[in-house]
């Protein structure tokens, strides 16, 4: 990443885990733009022509010349909702949280029917730990998109890291519902049945998901772990087998392996 940034003093950067997806837009969605009027119609196409140069300039990674691009949209077009959605990627992604936040909290007010913009600032929410704030607008986002699975599984991701183990495992299983052949989905189902206790739904849930990604290695080895914990060894060793074939430099998988040929040789 460039080093220039869009504020002056030196932005935070946030790890994301490996395990978790990066978000996407779902498509359908507009960029969040109120009615105008025929006055109005030259500021706004001012206004799209430097959000696009702000998107241009993000893609090329020049932050701070994307800040004065949606500054500038924001100001040519101040009911547009798109630039200040875009500034609040921009600072999100920098670790500029609170600015971000501000700038989320607008599209939403231009754009209150945007579900992706109210998805995001959930998330938002959520970073700064505002824990009501992000449950009300994950929610939304998933009241406005009811039969989309990101909302569901997104509100239900929330849900299993705030401890409302029932509420996740009824969103994981719409996401599931109206995604189902996504395998991450029904991974992380499993591992909400998981933590919840539910050991066979969760075995149910990890196997649909080998089923749609038979050759992650990840997979077969949580899948191996749920087989053990149930007392199924051998179903076990055959997925920590696989998982060691896929990926043999993961001396996790070959140490399962090994010790569960130590105590079952055949």
């Amino acid at each position: 990443m460039n080093s220039q940034q869009p504020e002056p003093e030196k932005p935070e950067q946030s790890s994301t885990s490996p395990r978790k997806r990066t978000p996407r837009k779902p498509a359908g969605e507009n960029g969040g733009v109120s009615p105008v009027s025929d006055a109005d119609q030259r500021s706004l196409r001012e206004a799209e022509q430097q959000n696009r140069l702000g998107d241009a300039q993000e893609f090329a990674e020049n932050p701070q010349k994307a800040v004065t691009h949606y500054r500038r949209a924001v100001k040519t077009g101040p009911r547009r909702a798109a630039p200040h959605f875009n500034l609040g990627e921009l600072y999100k992604r920098y670790g500029r949280l609170h600015i971000a936040l501000l700038e989320y909290r607008k599209a939403v007010e231009l754009a209150p029917d945007n579900a992706y913009y109210r998805y995001k600032l959930g998330d938002c929410y959520a970073s700064v730990g505002m824990t009501t704030n992000a449950t009300g607008e994950l929610e939304t986002a998933r009241d406005l998109m009811p039969q989309d699975g990101f909302y569901h599984f997104w509100l239900g991701d929330f849900y299993a890291r705030t401890g409302k183990a029932q509420e996740a495992i009824t969103e994981m299983q719409q996401a599931t519902l109206f995604s189902p052949y996504d395998a991450y989905y029904n991974l992380r189902l499993g591992m909400v049945y998981l933590q919840a206790g539910f050991l066979s739904e969760a075995a149910d849930a990890m196997r649909q998901a080998v089923s749609l990604d038979p050759e992650n290695a990840s997979y077969h080895a949580l899948l191996g772990d749920v087989y053990l914990q149930l007392g199924f060894e051998r179903q076990a060793l055959l997925h920590y087998r696989s998982a060691g074939k896929l990926d043999p430099y993961d001396s996790n998988y070959v140490e399962r392996v090994r010790r569960l040929i130590a105590s079952d040789p055949t």
